[in-house]
């Protein structure tokens, strides 16, 4: 099912030249997917009818696109909030506002080259016209126009999913004209929406979307990009990760450090002590695909729930192998479960079967497990974790990999979580030379 956005990101935004750029937003779309279940996917008809209204009222193409990305990316921040909302449905029903998605999200989307725009409309498109909305407060021309129309699509989409009778529809915006929207935005999504049909994945003018031009202005804004890509799509995942669920970032950045530690006791070059760090960072990432009533359970997980859980690592590679960059990253998380006697998961994968980050990330990630409070249990000492690991050596963990983790000092190990969790992850780089550094 996820492999299908490839081709609807690669259908909008074309040309390799823009590679790493489209890989960053191919991860975030298909995280907006996750994190939604798939109920409602309403983020690439936000986005493709907001061009449309754009296009037609003749904003200028910098507009456009950020109107495009707005829309694509406008749910980000629900990533680990949708469940608290429970039905995004009733934020325009009953006009129950949801908590503060909108600011993650634009966090999230600050980190992406050239979508500086974009933030704004993001943090803004639940702001109100009559001044109701959130999280500012804003009221009438205050509000930004591109902002305004990913707004007006959101809604649209969501009420779609209620009826599709026409007539419903347009009711519905004509009571919120001057309340929630923008009157004169409304007249004229109105005045389109009676005389063309609306662009959709499944609707889309190929000719006029060319027309636009923003395919041009696309290349010509991304050419004098500088920056590494690579730590900003760790950055990218990090944020996510973050606003998923806050066990599992500071795990994932706890169990990079610990990863990192045992992999230079193991004498690993420079360039492979990087992908292990690099995979121990992302290695939960499919979390973002597991509901947080699982997550967070408190009793045992029944046999249906654990077999979701096992599906993380999968989802994780799948992920991860959306950044060209990241590629050799994705088997360091995919079999992170893997067991060295071959009763792990995904594959059943058997002693050097499982790449030696896998191994490496194993032994981190279980010693993190057992060390940090859960939602079943308070966190166990350093001497019973690293008793349980000895216990397990041949079985659950590579002997190798065991003897240089029980090498390190506990006092070693509390200094690097200290370091990797008190530093803001605004640069994965930094942390890690830090790191080192003490």
């Amino acid at each position: 099912m996820l492999p299908k956005k490839e081709l609807t990101i690669s259908r909008f935004i074309p040309g390799n030249e823009r590679r790493k750029f489209k890989d960053i937003i191919k991860f975030l779309a298909m995280v907006i997917d996750l994190a939604e279940g798939y109920k409602f996917q309403n983020n690439y008809r936000v986005a493709l009818s907001g061009v449309q209204l754009a296009s037609e009222i003749s904003l200028s193409v910098d507009s456009i696109r950020n109107v495009f990305y707005g829309g694509l990316l406008h749910d980000v921040g629900e990533v680990g909030l949708l469940e608290e909302n429970e039905n995004k449905i009733n934020q325009y029903i009953h006009d129950i506002k949801p908590n503060q998605h909108t600011i993650f999200g634009s966090r999230i989307v600050s980190l992406i080259p050239t979508l500086d725009g974009v933030t704004k409309i993001i943090r803004w498109h639940h702001e109100c016209w009559d001044g109701s909305g959130f999280p500012d407060g804003l009221k009438g021309e205050q509000i930004p126009i591109e902002a305004a129309i990913v707004s007006l699509f959101d809604a649209f989409y969501v009420i779609k999913t209620i009826t599709d009778k026409k007539d419903d529809l347009i009711s519905y915006l004509e009571k919120m004209k001057g309340t929630r929207f923008n009157p004169e935005i409304i007249e004229k999504f109105l005045k389109l929406y009676k005389n063309e049909e609306l662009w959709t994945p499944e609707n889309f003018d190929e000719v006029k979307w060319t027309a636009i031009g923003m395919d041009a202005f696309e290349i010509a804004k991304l050419q004098d990009v500088k920056g590494d890509y690579v730590e900003i799509a760790l950055n990218v995942i990090a944020q996510v990760i973050d606003a998923k669920h806050k066990y599992t970032h500071g795990h994932s950045r706890r169990v990079m450090a610990l990863a990192s530690l045992i992999a230079d006791r193991m004498g690993l070059d420079k360039n492979y002590r990087t992908l292990i760090e690099q995979g121990a960072l992302l290695h939960d990432s499919g979390k973002v695909g597991i509901s947080r009533s699982i997550l967070d359970k408190e009793s045992s997980l029944n046999d249906e729930e654990y077999q979701i859980i096992k599906k993380h690592p999968v989802i994780s590679c799948v992920l991860i192998e959306n950044f060209t960059t990241l590629k050799e990253v994705a088997p360091l998380a995919k079999y992170h479960h893997e067991r060295y006697d071959g009763k792990g998961y995904p594959n059943s994968l058997v002693k050097d079967d499982i790449p030696l980050g896998a191994r490496i990330i194993a032994v981190a990630d279980a010693y993190d497990a057992m060390t940090s409070d859960r939602a079943y249990r308070k966190a166990l000492p350093d001497n019973y974790a690293r008793h349980e690991i000895r216990r397990y050596t041949g079985k659950m963990f590579d002997p190798q990999v065991v003897d240089a983790f029980l090498d390190i000092p506990e006092h070693e190990i509390k200094l690097a979580f200290d370091i990797i969790t008190n530093q803001p992850i605004s640069s994965i780089s930094s942390i890690l030379s830090s790191l080192k550094k003490n």
